[in-house]
């Protein structure tokens, strides 16, 4: 009887990587303030992905536009709002921007010599950081480098003579220190559309190679050494940044080479492109919106004006007119004057009434 041949396979076990930090908010030891996630990072790993991921960018930018209509302008005083020449349509964009990446807004209030408010400023939100109780809160240009120092401000008050105080709003879907933002949600779907774009990308850098299959000819090694080869692949080749590279191989001869041998397509882009779809659907999901809204036209309509117009409806009505009306609160607390600004509302056609105030 012949010999029977030993086939022995080692399968790789999986990469997983998880990019999505664990929120947490934790008390700093020594510190006033509450950490805003991990290493008081947070709102730096939203800001990433707003910069990275472009079906959150352009929810997030049509958004506030929007919100910001066709015009804003303060109903009894002057448009200019500081010294920096600002106008209120320039700060309402500024805070409607951080409400949206970060789910909240904060406002520097600065009053003159007789306690009237005289300058508002937009702080940058991701700079921002808060007590547990969000009566003070803490300013700081760049809170990763080592003993980064704070400005700090307390909490604005309709009745206060602080010189200068912050206006912080969270929302109202938090019950935390910090805001939720409203793709809370789909950030793991976010993290998987950064991902394909990333994997398509080092494809194309590695000229489409295609999926390989790797043969040592070398003789058995022992179960030591083949989970040493198997960390060293998994190291160098596992994960969608090293999409398309190839191994190279030597060798003592040509008899002891080492065979690659290409295996057959497996379906990749059918899989990526149902990945990428579904994505980007959680993501809308996340904002209660439709595709066609942000320039993502429908597959079997392409682009219909009655559906546009059907879409914006419903997501003016549960998503901007509800970001207008804590942003028109916020100014008529500041300023203690009901209907303080003007909003009139976004539309393709010019001459539309029914201003938000």
């Amino acid at each position: 009887m012949a010999d029977k041949k030993v086939i022995q396979l080692s399968a790789i076990d999986p990469v997983i990587i998880n990019n999505v930090p664990e929120y947490t908010e934790e008390k700093v030891r020594g510190k006033e303030y509450v950490s805003y996630g991990k290493n008081n990072l947070y709102p730096n790993y939203l800001w990433d992905l707003y910069n990275t991921v472009a079906s959150l960018q352009s929810i997030i930018n049509g958004t506030v536009d929007f919100i910001c209509g066709n015009d804003i302008s303060f109903k009894d005083r002057d448009n200019i709002v500081n010294a920096k020449g600002e106008t209120v349509l320039d700060i309402v964009r500024k805070i409607a921007v951080d409400k949206m990446i970060f789910g909240g807004y904060a406002l520097q209030i600065i009053r003159n010599m007789a306690g009237e408010v005289s300058e508002i400023y937009a702080l940058d939100f991701m700079k921002v950081r808060s007590d547990e109780k969000n009566q003070v809160f803490f300013y700081c240009e760049e809170w990763s480098k080592w003993g980064a120092k704070s400005l700090i401000y307390p909490k604005f008050g309709v009745n206060d003579t602080n010189p200068t105080s912050i206006y912080y709003n969270k929302g109202y879907i938090t019950r935390s220190v910090y805001p939720t933002p409203l793709y809370g949600a789909a950030l793991v779907a976010c993290e998987l559309e950064k991902a394909i774009n990333e994997f398509h990308l080092n494809n194309i850098n590695n000229g489409f190679a295609s999926n390989l299959i790797i043969n040592f000819n070398n003789g058995q090694p022992n179960e030591e050494q083949k989970k040493e080869i198997e960390r060293d692949v998994t190291e160098k080749f596992s994960g969608y940044q090293n999409a398309g590279r190839i191994l190279l191989s030597f060798n003592d001869s040509e008899d002891n080479a080492t065979k690659v041998e290409r295996l057959n397509g497996d379906d990749f882009d059918d899989k990526y492109s149902a990945l990428c779809e579904r994505s980007r659907e959680q993501i809308f999901t996340a904002f209660r919106a439709t595709p066609n809204l942000f320039g993502f036209p429908n597959q079997t309509t392409g682009f219909n004006e009655q559906e546009y117009q059907s879409a914006f409806k419903l997501y003016n009505r549960t998503v901007v007119r509800p970001i207008q009306n804590e942003i028109v609160d916020s100014f008529d607390k500041i300023l203690g004057t009901k209907g303080s600004i003007v909003i009139t509302p976004f539309s393709i056609e010019t001459n539309v009434e029914n201003s938000v105030n």
